[in-house]
């Protein structure tokens, strides 16, 4: 990265009768990254701060300290980083989108593709107090007994048979 970074902003400078001066930097909103100035060197600094193992949020600390910003926004912003961190594919937590298998219990996404819905079915359902079950402690996830009798009870709800489910 450069010594010499490019102002980022148009100033804005009063001089006053009997000569006081006051000035004032002015965010002007830009459509995209590569609009904005000096990109190409702060997306270098992403890249390289990202494979270092940096998080988003000091990552972005350090881009605002140094004079960048989001488009939309006087400083960096963490969702900034991380678009273009994963623009460049650099994954913070590796297979994290993969879904979750618990042995014995299936998982929302699980109960979704088996009744082939989408996963917000099942949590309007939830949230509407139609599908009565409480978050495991350990894993935060709804957990639904994995066994025919699961699924038999879903499909009753999907048709309209029942109205509610309980699990407990």
């Amino acid at each position: 990265m450069s010594s010499q970074l490019p102002s980022r902003y148009p100033q804005l400078r009063i001089v006053w009768r009997g000569g006081e001066t006051t000035s004032q930097k002015i965010p002007i909103s830009v459509r995209s990254f590569a609009d904005l100035s000096g990109f190409e060197e702060m997306e270098q600094f992403i890249i390289d701060k990202s494979r270092q193992g940096q998080l988003d949020e000091e990552i972005a600390a350090q881009l605002t300290a140094l004079g960048y910003r989001s488009p939309h926004s006087m400083t960096v912003l963490p969702s900034t980083v991380e678009s273009i961190r994963l623009k460049h594919r650099i994954f913070r937590v590796p297979g994290r989108s993969r879904p979750r298998r618990i042995p014995g219990y299936l998982t929302v996404p699980q109960i979704a593709k088996a009744l082939d819905v989408k996963v917000h079915w099942v949590y309007h359902h939830i949230k509407m107090g139609r599908i009565q079950i409480q978050k495991d402690a350990s894993t935060g996830l709804y957990l639904f007994p994995d066994g025919p009798k699961t699924l038999k009870m879903f499909q009753k709800l999907k048709t309209g048979y029942v109205n509610n489910l309980r699990f407990s």
